[in-house]
């Protein structure tokens, strides 16, 4: 039986990306084609995000996934975090 990656985001991505961006609480459901720059998503916050990913997906990002494309929305970052997950598990 193959497994085939989760396209939806799970709550606990929703929130942490909430988190660690607070102008996207309260905005109701996560537009998943949402620019995260526009969103305030600077390269400190990218860290912080990042961090608390891998914290709470138990993942590693490898170097060439570090990248603005990855960053760029959260269907991107859920896309690649997911990929990750995969890998690992």
């Amino acid at each position: 039986m193959t497994t085939t990656p989760d396209l939806r985001p799970d709550p606990g991505f929703e929130q942490l990306l909430c988190s660690v961006l607070p102008r996207l609480a309260g905005a109701g459901p996560l537009d998943p084609a949402l620019d995260l720059k526009e969103a305030g998503l600077d390269s400190m916050a990218t860290i912080e995000l990042l961090v608390r990913l891998e914290d709470t997906y138990d993942v590693e990002f490898p170097e060439e996934t570090l990248t603005a494309a990855t960053f760029a929305t959260p269907a991107a970052l859920w896309g690649v975090l997911n990929a990750q997950r995969a890998v690992a598990h």
